[in-house]
């Protein structure tokens, strides 16, 4: 329900700057803005959890100063696991509607999944080995899904260039099994910095 609600005040806000911006402005310029096809940026929190590489590339217009993109990141760390070492990977996914406010600022909202792939301890018991002890732990690996929605400001000029964006990015585990001790959404701030050509 929460999720829901946020995406309709989200959307209808959005709406509501792409139909008056111009307007406020007095902008009567008809020339269509020309915008960065990509962009690539390093982010701290957010759907990386910890921090994420990320791609980003324009997917199609949606006006005169609004665009859709879909970007795929990247984010290694050490896992947390005791019986030996390992490394935990997550590949966040998004898609996002960027506003052109003026000059150099954008507001975006976007949503979309990350892949967690982590290891856990387990210990195997069955009938073979129920005789044998101790027995040996070993590490299984772990695949699932959380998703994430973020609204974020970010400064770089419409052509590209330097960019830096800040924002919060709900997160919602509610679907990973392994995750039933933490709150099924918790809210998480993002920034990073990047480059768009």
């Amino acid at each position: 329900m929460y999720f829901k609600f946020l995406t309709l005040s989200l959307s209808l806000l959005l709406s509501a700057i792409s139909f008056g911006q111009d307007r406020l402005e007095g902008n009567l310029d008809t020339a269509t803005q020309v915008y960065s096809s990509n962009n690539i940026y390093i982010e701290l929190g957010g759907k990386g959890l910890f921090y994420s590489v990320n791609y980003e590339r324009k997917l199609f217009s949606l006006g005169e100063k609004m665009f859709a993109t879909g970007s795929l990141g990247f984010s290694l760390f050490p896992g947390m696991t005791k019986v030996q070492n390992s490394m935990d990977v997550m590949l966040p996914f998004s898609i996002s509607i960027h506003k052109h406010l003026k000059k150099s600022h954008f507001l975006v909202f976007g949503t979309g999944t990350t892949f967690y792939r982590y290891m856990i301890n387990d210990i195997e018991i069955s009938n073979e080995n129920i005789d044998l002890q101790p027995l040996i732990a070993r590490l299984k690996p772990i695949n699932e899904f959380f998703g994430h929605v973020n609204l974020e400001y970010r400064h770089q000029k419409p052509k590209g260039g330097f960019m830096f964006k800040a924002g919060i990015t709900p997160l919602f585990f509610k679907k990973m099994q392994n995750f039933q001790g933490i709150n099924s959404a918790q809210l998480s701030g993002n920034i990073g910095i990047g480059y768009g050509f």
